[in-house]
């Protein structure tokens, strides 16, 4: 039976599986539940099948994390598409940027791990975590030349924006600050410095 059930998918669409279901249980019941062997039994393959596409329950989670971080590089060019220009995405993007976090926190916290550190481990999961930096980089790079701001480290605004939303995300995860405030906090506190940066 379990043979017949391996082969109801291509090869591609087992690992999609297993990841979409991993996914949903990361958030349901946390890390700690995650295993090749139970989510195998989750969309009904054989035990072994999962090891095709991850050789362990690390490189699941690893797998699983890079996933997060697609589907964050996704809300960021949904949200600059959204806004006229820069100046008005840059504080809506970190508004997002806690909804995420608190939408997603077991993902999130597992996107943070230390863990996954390797790059030469981990290139997949290192290019995916690369890409909303990078977004976030040209969306300040293109604020300064709308505004034709100059002299300013890009890089160092970059973390800065990033630093605020993760601090205030975090914060409201661990029920220091109001989850329902948090996003408007994380978007007023972004609007002051970009006003700061572009009115200098």
């Amino acid at each position: 039976m379990q043979a017949r059930d391996d082969q109801r998918y291509h090869h591609g669409d087992l690992r999609s599986a297993l990841l979409t279901a991993a996914l949903d249980r990361l958030e349901a019941d946390g890390p700690s539940a995650l295993s090749l062997r139970a989510l195998a039994r989750a969309v009904g393959v054989s035990p072994m099948a999962p090891y095709h596409h991850f050789k362990d329950r690390k490189a699941l989670l690893a797998a699983v994390a890079t996933a997060g971080f697609e589907r964050l590089q996704q809300h960021k060019l949904e949200n600059e598409a959204a806004h006229r220009n820069a100046r008005e995405a840059l504080p809506a993007g970190a508004a997002n940027y806690v909804r995420f976090i608190l939408g997603n926190p077991n993902l999130y916290r597992l996107m943070q791990s230390s863990e996954f550190a390797e790059r030469d481990t981990y290139p997949e999961l290192h290019r995916a975590a690369a890409a909303p930096a990078g977004t976030l980089r040209k969306l300040i790079a293109r604020a300064f030349e709308e505004h034709g701001v100059q002299g300013r480290s890009i890089e160092d605004c970059a973390r800065m924006v990033w630093g605020l939303a993760h601090g205030i995300g975090t914060l409201a995860l661990d029920g220091q600050i109001s989850r329902d405030a948090a996003p408007e906090l994380a978007q007023s506190g972004t609007a002051a410095m970009v006003e700061g940066w572009l009115n200098r």
